[in-house]
């Protein structure tokens, strides 16, 4: 798993993995934040809507840790680009006082 890809959960949630790649192999968990619908929430400075690889907004506030057992059967939809996952780190920032 890397960060800055997105997943489909097999119970049809999307999520983008913002933990720092190979921690689930010593953790065995990543942490993600999951993904809503493209123009569900405006762009601010805690989301940031996404394009490619799947339309959505990442919303920093839902932020989840989940066990690699949640993405047995789901789906790598592909990976954010550069910019848009430094929007997300700074969305983040903002959302945890870093």
């Amino acid at each position: 798993m890397n960060r800055g890809d997105i997943w489909t959960l097999a119970d049809g949630r999307s999520v983008l993995v913002v933990s720092l790649t190979g921690l689930e192999e010593t953790y065995g968990a990543v942490l993600s934040i999951v993904l809503h619908d493209a123009g569900r929430y405006p762009d601010t400075a805690m989301s940031v809507g996404i394009l490619e690889p799947v339309p959505c907004t990442a919303v920093a506030v839902n932020l989840v840790q989940l066990r690699l057992a949640r993405f047995e059967g789901a789906e790598r939809r592909g990976p954010v680009r550069a910019d848009v996952l430094a929007r997300v780190d700074t969305a983040l920032r903002a959302v945890l006082d870093l």
